[in-house]
């Protein structure tokens, strides 16, 4: 008994509540923080060169996985399914800016970078009606086809095939500008 006696008792003493709503405060609001400010979603956008069709990715930052991914499609993809093919290969051009979301969905960060842009056309603005112009303001359809599809990646700079795509990104460009009112820049092409 000797033994029990002379040790001392030890009582469970309750942390204070007080105490314990500090312990978390400290916790959580900088993990709050944390997952409010870091952008861990990239939303990245793309335009079929084709018909405008929109496709949209979203992918996990620094580590690439796609979360989900969608497509859209416009009045320029719907008339082209309709009077031109019914089915094509969608070729996408990433547009020249992304997105960064934080963990819930709110915009953190908007990048605008040419280095983004996949091909030339990126840089043509096409709006969806515009797009649809193109198509019905050009001798053939066949014809704008083949000019966005050149426009689409870009070429090995300094090469023969790069000087024709940005001839032929300029011609497109000024035949926009004017309007397409002035006569159609391509002889043949391609």
């Amino acid at each position: 008994m000797s033994d029990e006696s002379s040790q001392p008792k030890t009582i469970a003493v309750a942390v204070p509540r007080k105490r314990r709503i500090i312990r978390r405060l400290i916790f959580f609001v900088p993990v709050g923080l944390f997952l409010f400010l870091l952008p861990v979603i990239s939303e990245t956008y793309f335009k079929c060169a084709i018909c405008g069709m929109r496709h949209t990715e979203q992918r996990v930052t620094g580590a690439g996985f796609l979360v989900s991914s969608w497509e859209r499609p416009t009045t320029c993809s719907d008339w082209y399914q309709a009077h031109i093919e019914p089915e094509h290969e969608h070729v996408w051009v990433r547009n020249s800016f992304a997105r960064l979301n934080n963990v819930f969905g709110q915009t953190m960060l908007v990048q605008q970078l040419s280095s983004l842009a996949s091909g030339p056309f990126s840089w043509l603005f096409l709006s969806e009606d515009r797009h649809l112009e193109l198509y019905k303001n050009s001798p053939s359809p066949d014809q704008m086809r083949s000019v966005l599809l050149s426009l689409a990646h870009f070429e090995p700079y300094d090469s023969k095939a790069y000087q024709a795509q940005q001839e032929t990104f300029k011609k497109l460009d000024e035949w926009i500008g004017s309007g397409m009112k002035s006569t159609w820049p391509f002889e043949k092409f391609p």
